[in-house]
């Protein structure tokens, strides 16, 4: 299950910056998007619509470990305002089925859609 706070973050208005970084052949990759894009599953994955992204999919193909950083500087943290994770789980990319179709209908440009399963999310500020 996910944090509350975690999933305050991802519904507040006020949008924010989202960073996946996935390993490459020599060095790590980073891509953003923002926390508006994510739909959280009745499961606890994250969807999130792709429109590049393509080393980040090459990557995938290799090694689907990722890590992601999402915060928000309004929604209230450990001590002051502004509060942030740090998420570490697998994706990977979905080009067809249900959960393709609903995210092209909020997303009409997305190609496909990264799929995060998390297996920590460590509230960092």
């Amino acid at each position: 299950m996910l944090n509350e706070k975690l999933k305050e973050v991802i519904g507040h208005s006020s949008d924010g910056a989202v960073a996946i970084v996935t390993q490459g052949i020599n060095e790590p990759h980073v891509v953003n998007t923002w926390n508006s894009y994510i739909t959280i599953t009745p499961d606890g994955e994250f969807l999130i619509p792709v429109g590049g992204m393509n080393e980040t999919e090459k990557n995938i193909s290799q090694n689907n470990k990722v890590k992601l950083t999402i915060a928000n500087r309004e929604v209230q943290g450990k001590m002051y305002k502004g509060t942030g994770f740090l998420i570490k789980g697998t994706a990977g990319f979905v080009k067809e089925g249900s959960e393709f179709e609903m995210m092209k209908t909020k997303f009409p440009w997305a190609r496909a859609v990264l799929k995060i399963t998390i297996e920590s999310a460590d509230q960092t500020l």
